[in-house]
């Protein structure tokens, strides 16, 4: 190895060590640290004389995947904020080639790494319980909300979607198989539900139910009856922190008419409105969509028509009715047939298939890369809200976990 890929290691490892902290700092670090990636990758390309990763078949795909999404904004209705998403988004896929090869070229001690993170999450977790407990986190922030804690994240609602992109990493990647530490898992669930994000919680305990019945040994009438028995003692648990409780408990609709259906009921709510937007502005641009990051410009031609579409549900006059706008609709789905239409949509989950469910078939995968697999579907669950897939903080996380994912660990071994 020459000094000059020595010293690029160097700047690789210190990134992957802190990516954590860069993530709770906030996207302008997140995009510094991406960027420094990508100038490494580039620089090793000129040196190299070549393009390095060409011969791996995820490159193909990242290519295929960063034309459409090019292509996509060229067409979009408003191009210029379109392609000021789009054409950084480059530093995601260098990031993946990057971080899977140098991990497997033994170039870092995962055991370290995952104690390192460890430390990192365990502060924020004593933070989130600070806050929950005395109303204000360790800097003396106090959050927006009685029933939500976000830590040392301050005013952004994230840290139970960080706490999940890591806990199973880390769990991995210290105790590895040992199934005694499912408690280790158990008690970060305590932390997720304490941040208030219902949907992050969802997401985790499906997680956490595909990792217990897939690896604990124990026969299957054991493995409920110890599910059982934890899930009874953490619900007492839960139950004592009563305003965060409220929030999981109440209804998600914004009218008062009770009589109204779930369905109904969900399509009355904020979400619902969202979905309503969604379609509305699927049904104009029915095979590419408004283009990436044009939701919320699209969505505010469709406003009263949602309001109408809400008001024939519920005609209730103290009703109140969400018009349906935001900077994203808060669902994947929505997301994608909304901003890239039918043919947009099926082109990415044709991508997203060849380069998630392609590794399952070539390789041997390991316990990590199962687990990262089942964090990764969780972005594909339907109904549940989540962040703009695009937007710096959920393609961070997405792409951290589809490193790990891809990285072949018995070779690792």
């Amino acid at each position: 190895m020459n000094l000059r890929n020595l010293s690029t290691d160097i700047f690789l490892k210190y990134i992957i060590f802190l990516f954590p902290i860069f993530i709770i700092i906030g996207n302008a670090i997140i995009n510094f640290a991406l960027m420094i990636v990508t100038v490494i990758y580039i620089f090793r390309c000129f040196g190299e004389k070549k393009i390095i990763f060409f011969d791996k078949y995820e490159f193909k795909y990242f290519c295929f995947f960063y034309i459409y999404l090019l292509i996509n904004s060229f067409q979009s209705e408003d191009i210029k904020s379109s392609l000021i998403r789009t054409i950084p988004y480059i530093k995601f896929f260098i990031f993946a080639l990057i971080y899977q090869n140098f991990i497997e070229e033994k170039k870092i001690n995962l055991k370290r790494l995952g104690i390192f993170w460890l430390i990192i999450i365990s502060i924020l977790c004593l933070d989130i319980i600070h806050q929950s407990a005395l109303g204000y986190n360790i800097f003396n922030y106090t959050s927006t909300s009685i029933a939500r804690n976000s830590g040392l994240f301050f005013d952004e609602l994230v840290a139970g979607g960080f706490l999940l992109s890591f806990i199973f990493i880390i769990y991995f990647l210290i105790f590895q198989k040992n199934e005694y530490l499912y408690l280790y898992l158990l008690s970060f669930l305590i932390i997720i539900y304490l941040t208030g994000e219902r949907s992050n919680f969802l997401k985790f305990i499906f997680v956490f139910l595909c990792i217990y019945f897939t690896y604990k040994k124990s026969g299957l009438p054991l493995k409920i009856i110890s599910l059982l028995v934890s899930g009874v003692v953490i619900f007492f648990i839960l139950s004592s922190f009563t305003n965060i409780k409220n929030r999981y408990l109440s209804t998600i609709s914004f009218s008062n008419n009770k009589n109204l259906s779930l369905i109904e009921t969900y399509l009355t709510s904020e979400y619902g409105s969202h979905t309503f937007s969604s379609y509305l502005i699927l049904k104009d641009n029915l095979f590419f969509g408004v283009g990436n990051k044009n939701f919320r410009n699209s969505c505010k031609l469709y406003s009263s028509e949602v309001i109408d579409l809400q008001k024939k549900i519920d005609s209730s006059s103290e009703s109140h009715y969400p018009s349906g706008c935001a900077t994203h609709p808060h669902q994947i789905y929505n997301e994608f047939l909304s901003e890239h239409g039918i043919f947009g949509t099926l082109i990415m989950f044709y991508l997203f298939f060849k380069l998630i469910f392609k590794n399952l078939l070539i390789n041997r995968t390991s316990y990590l890369n199962l687990i990262c697999f089942f964090y990764i579907i969780t972005y594909f669950i339907p109904i549940l809200p989540s962040g703009s897939f695009f937007s710096t903080l959920t393609s961070t996380l997405f792409w951290f976990n589809f490193v790990f994912y891809k990285i072949n660990f018995k070779k690792y071994d």
